[in-house]
């Protein structure tokens, strides 16, 4: 077992624990939006019902991505401080982790970006264009997303990173590495769902991930990471 002598500090354990909080509401507002606040055409393959669908009734997708994007630089945080936590793993796959983590957090990030800037010009472009315009708007909507393709970095990547930093700190919580490596296993599904372009796996997938899973997981590490904060006075 790898062993530190110190561990995140008194700083960055209280930023990273408010972090972990503020990403498990997060998580929860991006259900909330996307599941139920954006119809379910905005959820399904047909084109001009989504783009119909969504110049009408923008805000579920808006408010969802743009959760995404605030909750992937928050991450990267959360990361850190589990990184300088003392846990199991040694510090050379450790910060290979952590490396994973902020590669994730950021390409979440420009994902979220991408998603709130490109839908809503595409859907506009769409609305106003001609035959010609519409088709073109169709294969751009269609097109695999070269940020993030099929939620390689904000599913599976972010997936694994987890899964390593819940068995990493285990010893200091088992309920924050049991849940967590749940958690990392559902994500990874999320994204070969995701791949696959599964939609019933994909809302089970996700809808664990983002209602209960990640929020739960979240929250647990915000409070493993408080703890750590008052162990460090």
């Amino acid at each position: 077992m790898a062993t530190d002598s110190e561990g995140p500090g008194r700083y960055l354990s209280r930023g990273a624990s408010l972090a972990a909080a503020t990403v498990a509401v997060l998580s929860l507002v991006y259900a909330v939006f996307y599941l139920f606040v954006a119809p379910s055409a905005q959820r399904k393959g047909d084109v001009d019902a989504f783009f119909t669908s969504y110049l009408a009734h923008p805000t579920g997708l808006r408010v969802a991505s743009l959760c995404l994007f605030v909750s992937g630089l928050l991450t990267t945080v959360v990361y850190a401080a589990l990184h300088a936590t003392p846990g199991t793993l040694a510090p050379s796959p450790r910060t290979w982790i952590l490396a994973l983590g902020v590669v994730s957090g950021v390409a979440t990030t420009v994902h979220g970006l991408a998603d709130l800037v490109d839908t809503d010009k595409l859907a506009h472009t769409y609305g106003s264009g001609d035959a010609a315009t519409r088709a073109a708007a169709a294969v751009a909507h269609a097109t695999i997303s070269q940020v993030d393709p099929r939620g390689l970095a904000t599913f599976g990547i972010v997936g694994l990173v987890v899964f390593a930093f819940s068995r990493h700190v285990r010893q200091r919580s088992r309920f924050v590495g049991l849940l967590g490596q749940i958690l990392g296993v559902d994500m990874v599904l999320l994204f070969a769902s995701s791949a696959f372009a599964a939609t019933v796996p994909i809302l089970i997938t996700g809808g664990l991930a983002s209602v209960i899973l990640g929020p739960a997981w979240w929250l647990s590490v915000a409070r493993l990471l408080h703890r750590e904060r008052l162990m460090a006075r």
